[in-house]
């Protein structure tokens, strides 16, 4: 018979209960629904044909479809965790107040749906590479890396707004309006060698910016990501450990503030 300590049981439950509630985020999500999970693929498909066209076509920049989708999948990615954690524990009020469990299984599992809505759409982004003509190559077990960052960075952010927007309403607000922003300040309609010099530095700040230019290198240029990565990684650290160190300075008090 195997017998576990307290802290193994602790971290059994605790990962239990976060595949139990990135679950049953997935059913509620589009219950009711009859195209289910493709609707989480229809904005950036929607978004990615229709720059295409007013960018490429209209404008004449020759920016193509599969180059905008390979940085808006993503991107939604991104953004979709970012915004839905925000009032993770605002929104479980009740349950902060009468059941005791590890806070941050309430962001992490919503970040975990939004994963694996993005796994789920990678077949089908892979499958319009491939008839556009960027077939699969040994660059691609890149991808991981530029995933697993990706999935860092967007835990340390979700934990960090989900903490202070109990004590400050407006960061929700402010989310989305930082998130707009981000999008034009992240080489997602356009490439990163294109920004003036000048402007190279909000580049080099934004650790999402290395990571939609890696996604587009692996995937359309078959090459691994440049040495920005890098930079981008350890942008990661930083904010995933104040994300978490902001999380373990707030979490006793949520139950009161909210």
């Amino acid at each position: 018979m195997t017998i576990r300590t307290p802290g193994e049981r602790s971290l059994r439950s605790s990962f239990e209960l976060v595949a139990a509630l990135t679950s049953r985020d997935l059913r509620l999500r589009y219950q009711g629904s009859v195209f289910g999970w493709a609707w989480s693929m229809a904005r950036p498909l929607a978004l990615g044909i229709i720059l295409s066209f007013a960018l490429g076509k209209v404008l004449g920049t020759g920016i193509t479809a599969e180059f905008l989708l390979a940085g808006l999948f993503p991107w939604f990615w991104f953004q979709g965790s970012i915004q839905a954690a925000t009032t993770t524990f605002v929104g479980n009020g009740g349950l902060l107040k009468k059941v005791r469990f590890p806070r941050a299984v309430l962001p992490v599992s919503v970040v975990l749906g939004n994963t694996m809505q993005f796994v789920l759409s990678l077949p089908v982004l892979a499958g319009f590479l491939i008839f556009s003509g960027h077939e699969p190559n040994l660059a691609w077990l890149a991808l991981p890396l530029v995933f697993a960052l990706q999935l860092a960075l967007i835990l340390g952010a979700a934990l960090f707004v989900a903490s202070v927007t109990v004590f400050f309403r407006d960061v929700e607000h402010i989310t989305d309006v930082v998130m707009s922003l981000l999008f034009y300040a992240t080489p997602i309609i356009y490439a990163a060698d294109r920004v003036p010099d000048s402007y190279r530095w909000v580049t080099r700040v934004n650790p999402l910016a290395p990571l939609a230019e890696g996604w587009r290198a692996i995937l359309l240029d078959g090459e691994l990501p440049g040495a920005d990565l890098a930079i981008s990684g350890g942008l990661t650290v930083v904010l995933l450990v104040a994300g978490w160190f902001t999380f373990r300075k707030l979490e006793d008090s949520f139950a009161d503030a909210i």
